[in-house]
């Protein structure tokens, strides 16, 4: 009878270590996802599920289009919350520095992250990003560039999302992220309780906004209209953005 108990309790042991590998495989078999971006994709899942209590409004397109997604950036975990709304593998555009290191490193070249440069406009990432959107990935690029600590709504934005999409011939959808525990510290919204939001925009034909056009004029005309519509999606309908990035906007690859 004891000998019976101890199968039945291997058994089960067995079972509950191995589910969230069978999990996992299921999962990668519906999923444009491949199999370790799934293994990676489940604690991501559990974060945004029961730390944050993620709520989506709105749903990011399901067939093959490309698209560029803008959204205000408030902490690290920004991505999670983009990921979680799509079975589409979203493509990121991380800074070098922090898409080195042994582990960190590994785990960006299985999420398949775009690596760039921060002085200025990476030439070879812009292209290859262009590129992945034309061909019909979601590219995520956060139009402030780096974290916002501060009080206000967004820091001043630069076009490059918007001269990406226009040259993909893809739209952009504007996105807003809403009460995100907010810290220059990475790991600080990992430990941090939080009841997050995620409202995604209709998506934005900027190709016939622009004509197919990347000066700055007009590059500068369409990115304050496609940023606008993150601050309507927060419901400050009169709120405009503020725009930076002269140098960069010399550096605009061909």
């Amino acid at each position: 009878m004891e000998g019976n108990e101890s199968l039945f309790v291997d058994v089960v042991l067995v079972f509950a270590v191995s589910s969230p590998l069978w999990l996992a495989i299921g999962f990668t078999l519906r999923s444009p996802m491949n199999f370790f971006q799934v293994l990676l994709w489940m604690p991501a899942a559990m974060f945004t599920a029961f730390l944050w209590r993620g709520r989506l409004y709105g749903r990011l397109p399901k067939q093959r289009q490309g698209g560029v997604l803008i959204s205000n950036h408030r902490s690290s975990a920004d991505p999670f919350f983009m990921q979680m709304a799509t079975l589409r593998p979203i493509g990121w555009m991380i800074a070098r520095e922090f898409a080195s290191g042994p582990l960190i490193g590994r785990i960006m070249d299985v999420l398949d992250v775009i690596k760039a440069g921060r002085r200025g406009v990476d030439t070879a990432a812009t292209k290859r990003v262009i590129r992945e959107a034309k061909a019909g990935r979601l590219i995520c690029m956060f139009p402030e560039g780096r974290l916002n600590t501060t009080r206000h709504f967004m820091q001043a934005c630069r076009p490059g999302a918007i001269m990406v999409a226009i040259k993909a011939g893809v739209p952009i959808i504007p996105c807003y992220l809403q009460n995100i525990p907010f810290s220059n510290e990475i790991i600080q919204p990992f430990y941090t309780p939080a009841q997050v939001s995620l409202y995604i925009g209709e998506p934005i034909d900027v190709v016939a906004l622009s004509e197919g056009k990347t000066d700055k004029t007009t590059l500068q005309r369409v990115s304050v209209h496609c940023i606008a519509e993150i601050g309507k999606l927060a419901g400050l309908k009169d709120w405009k953005p503020e725009m930076a990035g002269k140098n960069w906007l010399d550096k605009i690859p061909d």
